[in-house]
């Protein structure tokens, strides 16, 4: 939920970039998707196809070899060589002569019958004599070398022995190991390895192919050490006789295929780059992600010209609403074309102007009511309170209480100056709460026996606050007159100042009878009605004007009080310092 209140209060571009992202986003990801799977397909029909060629491929060579085995066994029990092997110590030299002469021809006969037949040479050791297809004044076929590749049948593997760089098919008659006796005769067929390698060579020329066991390798690796690292992960174990796989050498992924023989004891590996292959494949993954980007950056581009074409002329309108809203209503905009926005720039002007002329005309009207309802409340002087402030102090005159008759004359010229001569909207709190004074200090003589009033000091700092005039003497002259007018004895009055919340708090309040839950509901209404109707005076009085000066929140708040009576408290704003 939070992620998506951030992005609500994201604005209009980024919102745009989200948009089309997330538009495009799932096209792009189907196509990559679809490269991917077609990248899996041709991957897997390729390891099919070359699973099927390797097997071809070592199934023929293993047929080849396997025809040159049996040639080979055929050729040991062939009549002369046996006559020769069973009688040489008997024969004479010509009788001897024409049976190697007769075996030599069969041996070359032999060697042409394939063409991974590079030469056959045949040991006999009744006569001592080595017959051989082989070029003696290049590579001399003697007893002994004949011999040293017998031997290496041993250690190097059968039937294919690989001895001197060359790779050997050899046939014997059997003789224990260790039992002294000389083998009666070596038939021994070596392999032509440039024969191999050039099949080897041609079949597939994308990568490399090689034929091995555990001593020796024939094939077309150009890179030994690449093919040693390949063949150590791959080297297939009795239980796996062929496999393929995908492995990653020097930061480079091959692809390889392999199959053992067991009847060759040599197995056949295949492997090349991945990227020949999947080199297109991926050449079109490449063009996806560049498509990608590519549409990334167009959308960016687009969503800026959209935020042109829209967001500056719509943040040109909210500064200018912004201003508005900060009370500055001599702003006016332009639009050159017209479009929607010249049209929305064309009436935000008539409604700045209208709603100019509309608060001008209200606050003419807020004023005029307020001096209106000022006048009204200077006019509405008590005649009562006036006729009771003469007859106390000409009371006072005749009982010679000259002190007490100062008093009220010094208070009530000041309290009639301050209504008839001040023509003032607006005073300072002080001033304000000195004229309650006076209105008390008579009222303190006159009802001295009767009413007590306590007058809480007003702190230093609050006594510049600009106030309406007239909002704390008529709640303290509606005490006298209603709440403690019936008030025989032990009448209380008390006036505080409190201070929360950036506001003060004038509170008056009374131990008079009060007003029951009725009353006091019908004059709450009385007081948060537009127009009450009658008689304006007192409490709602004070209530509107000081509604129309500071907010609905400030005003005239009434309750029980704790004396028994009414409280009224006054509520204005303290960090409202308006100069005069």
């Amino acid at each position: 939920m939070q992620l998506f209140a951030r992005l609500g209060n994201l604005s209009i571009f980024p919102k745009l970039i989200l948009t089309f992202i997330a538009i495009i986003l799932p096209m792009f990801g189907l196509s990559i998707g679809l490269n991917e799977l077609g990248k899996r397909e041709v991957k897997q029909q390729l390891s099919n196809t070359m699973n099927a060629q390797i097997h071809y491929y070592f199934l023929s060579l293993e047929k080849e070899i396997q025809q040159i085995i049996r040639t080979q066994m055929e050729m040991v029990n062939d009549p002369d060589l046996q006559k020769l092997v069973g009688l040489g110590s008997i024969l004479s030299e010509y009788e001897k002569s024409v049976l190697i002469g007769n075996l030599d021809n069969k041996l070359r006969s032999y060697r042409e019958s394939s063409v991974y037949i590079k030469d056959i040479s045949l040991y006999v050791n009744s006569v001592a004599h080595v017959v051989t297809t082989a070029n003696t004044a290049a590579h001399p076929v003697t007893k002994e070398s004949m011999d040293e590749v017998y031997q290496a049948m041993f250690t190097h593997g059968f039937p294919l022995i690989y001895a001197k760089d060359r790779l050997y098919v050899n046939v014997n008659e059997p003789v224990a190991p260790g039992s002294g006796k000389a083998v009666p005769y070596m038939l021994q067929v070596e392999l032509s390895v440039d024969a191999i390698t050039m099949t080897l060579n041609s079949f597939n020329p994308n990568g490399e192919t090689v034929l091995f066991n555990n001593a020796w390798s024939i094939g077309s690796e150009k890179d030994p050490g690449l093919f040693a690292q390949i063949k150590q992960r791959v080297m297939p174990d009795e239980k796996n006789a062929s496999g393929q796989s995908s492995l990653r050498v020097d930061k480079k992924t091959y692809l390889t295929f392999y199959e053992k023989s067991l009847a060759l004891d040599a197995a056949l590996l295949f492997y090349m780059p991945e990227n020949r292959v999947l080199g297109t494949l991926k050449t079109y993954q490449t063009w996806s992600w560049l498509l990608v980007a590519s549409s990334l950056v167009i959308v960016i581009v687009f969503s800026y010209g959209i935020y042109m074409l829209i967001h500056r002329p719509l943040r040109r309108l909210v500064k200018q609403f912004k201003s508005v809203e900060a009370g500055n209503f001599n702003v006016s905009s332009s639009h050159k074309n017209q479009d929607e926005f010249g049209y929305l720039f064309r009436q935000f002007n008539k409604m700045v102007q209208n709603l100019k002329v509309l608060i001008d005309d209200l606050y003419v009207q807020k004023i005029r009511l307020q001096h209106s309802e000022l006048k009204q409340l200077q006019a509405q002087i008590n005649p009562h309170f006036l006729y009771n402030s003469f007859f106390t102090l000409h009371r006072l005159i005749l009982n010679y209480d000259n002190d007490s008759a100062a008093v009220v004359s010094k208070n009530l010229g000041e309290y009639f100056q301050y209504i008839t001569r001040n023509a003032q909207d607006e005073v300072s709190l002080e001033s304000e709460i000195k004229h309650a004074r006076s209105y008390v200090e008579i009222q303190n003589v006159r009802f001295s026996n009767r009413i007590e009033t306590e007058f809480g000091s007003l702190p230093a700092h609050l006594h510049d606050i600009r106030v309406p005039r007239l909002i704390v003497q008529p709640i303290i002259e509606n005490v006298y007159q209603h709440g403690l007018g019936d008030k025989v004895l032990e009448g209380r009055v008390r006036v505080g100042f409190e201070e929360a919340d950036g506001k003060l708090r004038i509170g008056v309040e009374d131990n008079g009878p009060g007003l029951g839950p009725a009353e006091v509901d019908l004059l709450r209404s009385r007081m948060d009605q537009a127009d009450p109707g009658g008689e304006s005076t007192g409490l709602i009085n004070v209530h509107r004007r000081l509604q129309l000066k500071f907010g609905a929140e400030y005003g005239v708040s009434i309750a029980r009080s704790e004396l028994g009576g009414l409280f009224a408290s006054i509520i204005i704003p303290i960090e409202r310092r308006d100069q005069p």
